[in-house]
């Protein structure tokens, strides 16, 4: 599958009017005043809204985990996955939820972060048991910083896997870089979005992110990411994309795609979307204890670059949801740029971890 160009990406998501963050339904089934976690940090954005950010099938398989799914910038949880990883998944008898973080991801990654805090905390209460998230991009780095500073947050996840997540940030997302590489000449001189400065390699998100514990939590972390991914650089020889590198944790896997399969071509964005090993390996993360495994993949059903192709029927259920989506996007407008000249400053509970 050919994705296109993220200039052309950016101007249509960034400046068209059509291009503003989806709001789905309310999550199915999830319902109740808002519960209480003193100790930790308050979240700044109203309940029903972070409520109204997250969509779930229906809940029928309790013996499986939960899957959140967490989409990455420039797209919207329905959008990103509504073709391809909810029906697969619920097809394997899972029940599956996508959260949408405001503004198509480009404002500050705090804030962001609240809105998976609370899709955790609503389906590890629905559920009760830990779940699986799968994050792609911003949203394997982002929830991070869900689990590091909510232990609520923590304490619902079993398994996460992340998909080309810039977690040491990436050399890409200097201004300077984004401005010549990527075509951003529109914007007004000197101004970017909020959560492209947090990307950068020697930001204070990213510095505060990946102070101490690098994988915190009763968590099994997965790793995946390619050599051919135009965005998250570098992933050689100390990838940007790997976490608690070479320290040989048994509860963290970094895969590099190429690794199991040589002439695997994956970018940044399908390697979230529609690529076949990425999907296996996340299938395997959750299907197991531990990390993910690729001793236990096949490379002869995985290794052929041919992208997943949900079953049509259930695919088709997805074409509805969509279609309500673009119509949402329609009437909203624009989502906000939240450009700005510098990153954001940190919220105060992080502060100290800069230090």
């Amino acid at each position: 599958m050919k994705t296109l160009a993220l200039p052309v990406v950016l101007s249509a998501l960034l400046l068209n009017a059509c291009g503003g963050a989806s709001s789905p339904s309310s999550a199915s089934g999830i319902t109740g005043a808002k519960s209480e976690f003193p100790d930790e940090p308050a979240l700044t954005t109203p309940q029903d809204t972070l409520d109204a950010a997250l969509h779930c099938t229906a809940f029928t398989h309790p013996d499986k985990p939960a899957v959140l799914l967490v989409h990455g910038t420039f797209t919207a949880g329905q959008e990103q996955y509504e073709w391809n990883y909810i029906p697969l998944l619920s097809a394997r008898g899972y029940d599956v939820c996508a959260v949408t973080y405001p503004d198509r991801g480009l404002g500050d990654q705090q804030i962001s972060a609240e809105y998976v805090v609370n899709a955790l905390r609503r389906l590890h209460a629905r559920t009760g048991r830990k779940l699986a998230m799968i994050g792609h991009s911003q949203g394997a780095t982002m929830p991070r910083w869900a689990l590091k500073w909510w232990p609520s947050a923590r304490a619902a996840v079993a398994d996460f896997v992340m998909q080309a997540g810039p977690h040491h940030g990436t050399l890409i997302a200097s201004p300077a870089t984004l401005e010549q590489q990527l075509g951003l000449g529109a914007l007004p001189v000197g101004l970017l979005p909020a959560a492209f400065y947090q990307f950068t390699p020697g930001s204070q998100f990213v510095g505060a992110l990946n102070a101490g514990d690098e994988t915190p939590g009763d968590i099994d972390y997965t790793n995946l990411y390619t050599l051919t991914d135009e965005l998250v650089q570098p992933a050689v020889p100390v990838p940007t994309a790997a976490l608690d590198w070479q320290q040989n944790n048994p509860k963290v896997a970094n895969i590099l795609l190429q690794n199991v399969c040589p002439q695997q071509i994956v970018d940044h964005v399908t390697i979230g979307t529609v690529d076949s090993l990425a999907f296996a390996l996340a299938l395997d993360a959750i299907e197991h204890a531990g990390p993910a495994d690729p001793a236990r993949i096949d490379p002869a059903q995985v290794c052929l670059n041919v992208p997943i192709i949900a079953n049509p029927a259930l695919a088709g259920a997805g074409v509805p949801a969509l279609l309500t989506i673009l119509q949402g996007d329609v009437a909203t407008g624009a989502p906000d740029p939240h450009l700005t000249g510098s990153e954001p400053p940190l919220k105060p509970y992080a502060q100290a971890a800069a230090h």
